[in-house]
């Protein structure tokens, strides 16, 4: 059997994602689909169309198909606070059940009238979804720059799509030896193509770490590169908080992202940034961002979805190599239940000491 042809794949079974929280949109795009930030807006989770709507004044996530003929949704509309069906008008409240359906107002609507809802929370000015919620074993990941007074300016960027999976664009995020050769003179100078191995802690659901590159890159690096100490607190599966001590001014800067996953092969990515000065237009640490995301986008993109057990790894991959490691863990141990899963993902594991 030819292995390039079939490999095999880290995790085959990617069901226990279902019980983690992801993100699915901002409110500015709920805004945007909608009268008054109630929507309709249609998204995919986990290969689930799920439609994302504001009815009684809460913002909801349910199944992207009428109970009738499997309409989408997200492709009707508001009516008196509920969510109308565009094919035959069918409406829907807050619960997802039917409360409506015109063509026969004085009948009893079926039981089966319904369409299936998910746990659905506001946080950091974006949607996140639960799909699976009966472990409760899961929390919305940690953004360091939210409603700390220290930051003048947190900026919530516009949501981007790859052809990645969310495991691939969260290694590529932290992936050390990557930036010699894909981000030349952009983040790194290519003469440090050799990164350091460091201690890396399991802690509360997050893997922690700590890198330090030379300082003596800010002299051939743009005014605009965050480069400084990197402290990052990367929360189970796809989430990144890095906090940064910038060389140039000794003042803190953080790129907070979060990858969710579209299905296998795509992903669709939030990212924070925040920063000390007030005067700064957002566009200018955006637009850096996307300097260096289109640097990444069109190599990231001929990998394959799958991480695949028959790459082979370097010590020098050692956050990536534990990343993979905790991810099939967490796969085995949710095929065996609610308590292995938790013990996986609470249990601390401390090399930094």
């Amino acid at each position: 059997m030819n292995l390039m042809l079939n490999p095999r794949s880290l995790v085959e079974d990617r069901s226990y994602l279902r019980h983690f929280w992801h993100p699915v949109c901002t409110l500015a795009e709920l805004a945007e689909a909608g009268p008054e930030g109630a929507g309709p807006l249609g998204v995919t989770l986990l290969g689930e169309p799920l439609v994302i709507v504001k009815l009684e004044g809460e913002i909801r996530a349910m199944r992207d198909r009428c109970a009738h003929r499997f309409a989408k949704l997200s492709a009707g509309k508001i009516v008196e606070n509920r969510l109308q069906c565009p094919y035959h008008g069918w409406q829907y409240n807050a619960d997802g059940r039917c409360g409506r359906i015109p063509a026969a107002p004085n009948d009893a609507i079926p039981k089966k009238a319904v369409v299936p809802s998910y746990e659905c929370e506001v946080k950091y000015d974006i949607v996140w979804v639960r799909l699976d919620s009966s472990w409760d074993a899961t929390t919305i990941p940690y953004c360091g720059a939210w409603d700390n007074p220290e930051y003048k300016r947190v900026i919530v960027a516009k949501p981007y799509n790859w052809s990645s999976s969310a495991e691939r664009r969260w290694e590529n995020f932290t992936d050390f030896s990557h930036f010699a050769y894909v981000h030349p003179g952009t983040l790194y100078d290519p003469a440090y193509s050799e990164p350091a191995i460091v201690p890396m802690d399991r802690v509360d659901g997050e893997l922690r770490f700590f890198m330090e590159p030379g300082k003596e890159m800010v002299d051939v690096l743009p005014p605009d590169s965050p480069l400084g100490s990197w402290t990052y607190r990367a929360a189970m599966p796809f989430t990144i908080n890095l906090d940064i001590r910038l060389y140039r001014n000794d003042k803190p800067f953080l790129l907070w992202t979060t990858s969710s996953p579209i299905d296998g092969e795509n992903c669709r990515n939030f990212m924070i940034i925040a920063h000390t000065d007030p005067d700064l237009p957002d566009s200018v640490p955006l637009d850096f961002q996307k300097v260096v995301l289109a640097e990444d986008q069109p190599v990231i993109e001929t990998q394959p979805g799958d991480l695949s057990l028959e790459e082979v790894s370097l010590p020098t991959d050692k956050v990536s190599n534990q990343y993979r490691k905790w991810l099939r863990e967490l796969a085995m141990a949710a095929s065996e239940g609610q308590e292995s899963f938790r013990k996986v993902l609470q249990t601390n594991i401390i090399e930094s000491a």
